[in-house]
């Protein structure tokens, strides 16, 4: 990507232009926007659904592991500190028995296993859940699989179990390595005990990809250029750069100062930053936040598609509160521990929620693959899947966008301009549906980054 205009000033942006072309749009989502449509969770209640299954060559799965050694402010995903080997053992026998969901023999293209932290689990635990993926799920193609870590959990027979399962890649979550930020979210490691984590990951050859975080409370640009200086000397192939997303599920929103949020100049001034630290020290931006040294094995991986052309979903998610998109349905665990693992083990369906997705929500997941995923929108592709042209569908909403110089088209399709890659969630929360936009507006008026859209939320909720 370009980031020729990283360097100048914030001023130069006409931001009053933005506020105006997003003032009824929602401006924070639950997740990355243009994981649509997870961004707005509009999950109906569904106990024991049971999944559709699909006509696919291939599957991807997702495997999620709860465990955590501690608890950050800053997350809001389903995890359990404190458990022990007797409740890990028995999640792993009920992962197993999910995962029997899929017929055997159904191609792997390409796996996550996420949490919580996977090397929570004892090294024999998690080879257990990988030996049983493999077993049943002979891998397809090249397609790089990938496990988390943190950089107290992982251990070298970790890494050993990882490598001897074929797993390609390690993403861990650092998130800082300053210790007066790391106490101000809870972190329970230190510089040094990540950057040792770092070199035991690389001599292990595995791609090494880092979390890092920005707007974290008392993190300032220095601090954060620090970080990325210390991945990058250190040999990191990867870094994901994200910014603190606040919501009710967080601990970190209720404690956080109000010169710590985010405003729209704020967060262009910081991705501005991130983009020229990470250009600095020889890292491509690939996707809205993530950079890689192309040079380094980090090229070989590439995120996999979940769906095919028709937008027919082929992933499973097993796990308490895993996401399975199958077909044009949405569907999600049940996110307690205790009640995930009685209905595996009693042979019900572990489902507790799902969503079927209308015609208007697979548009904006379209359009969140595409423009929302760091590419160009083609509107002969649109046409062809829909049957309708792009410029009809979101005739207002490309007014807007065009109006404050953030998207420029031509008769072949859209992209983002270098201004609208600065906030690029923003511009894919304007495609949501209306139904997804007022979902997100009522839910979370406290957390918008915008006046205008805290004033409409407001107005929605009374």
């Amino acid at each position: 990507m370009d980031n020729s205009e990283t360097s100048a000033s914030v001023s130069e942006i006409d931001l009053k232009r933005i506020e105006k072309a997003l003032e009824s749009t929602p401006t924070v989502a639950y997740t990355a926007p243009h994981d649509y449509p997870h961004g707005a969770p509009m999950f109906q209640s569904s106990p024991c659904a049971e999944r559709e299954r699909v006509d696919a060559d291939q599957m991807r799965l997702y495997i999620h592991i709860p465990f955590c050694n501690y608890a950050c402010s800053f997350c809001c995903y389903a995890k359990r500190v404190g458990a022990n080997v007797e409740q890990k053992t028995r999640y792993v026998q009920a992962l197993k028995k999910e995962l029997e969901w899929v017929e055997p023999g159904t191609p792997l293209s390409q796996f996550f296993m996420g949490g919580g932290t996977p090397t929570a689990l004892p090294p024999e635990l998690l080879d257990e859940v990988l030996e049983a993926i493999v077993s049943r799920m002979p891998y397809s193609g090249d397609g790089v699989h990938t496990v988390e870590t943190s950089p107290e959990s992982i251990t070298g027979e970790h890494l050993r179990v990882l490598k001897n399962r074929d797993v390609g890649r390690v993403s861990m979550g650092i998130q800082s390595m300053q210790e007066e930020v790391l106490d101000t979210v809870r972190r329970g490691h230190g510089q040094e005990t990540a950057l040792d984590a770092c070199q035991e990951i690389i001599d292990a050859g595995f791609i090494l990809n880092i979390d890092l975080m920005y707007g974290l409370p008392g993190q300032e640009e220095d601090t954060f250029y620090r970080d990325f200086e210390l991945a990058a000397r250190q040999g990191v192939h990867a870094v994901t750069a994200y910014n603190l997303r606040l919501n009710e599920y967080t601990a970190v929103a209720r404690t956080i100062d109000e010169h710590d949020r985010f405003d729209l100049a704020r967060l262009v001034r910081w991705r501005r930053f991130v983009c020229a630290t990470a250009n600095e020290f020889g890292y491509t931006q690939t996707r809205w936040h993530t950079f890689k040294k192309m040079d380094s094995i980090a090229a070989r991986h590439q995120r996999l598609p979940v769906s095919g052309e028709d937008l027919r979903g082929y992933q499973l998610g097993i796990g308490m509160s895993a996401r399975s998109s199958l077909g044009h349905v949405v569907y999600r665990n049940h996110k307690g521990l205790n009640t995930y693992m009685e209905r595996v083990e009693s042979g019900q369906s572990p489902v507790e929620e799902q969503i079927t997705l209308r015609e208007d929500d697979l548009k904006t997941q379209y359009i969140a693959r595409t423009l929302g995923d760091g590419n160009s929108l083609s509107f002969d592709d649109y046409e062809a899947t829909f049957g309708t042209p792009f410029t009809a569908d979101f005739r207002d909403t490309l007014q807007r966008l065009q109006y404050a110089g953030l998207v420029e088209d031509d008769s072949r399709g859209m992209s983002l301009t270098n201004t609208g890659k600065l906030v690029y969630d923003l511009v894919t929360l304007s495609f949501y549906p209306e139904h997804a936009k007022q979902w997100l507006l009522e839910r979370m008026p406290d957390y918008q980054l915008l006046e205008g859209a805290a004033q409409t939320a407001q107005m929605t909720t009374h």
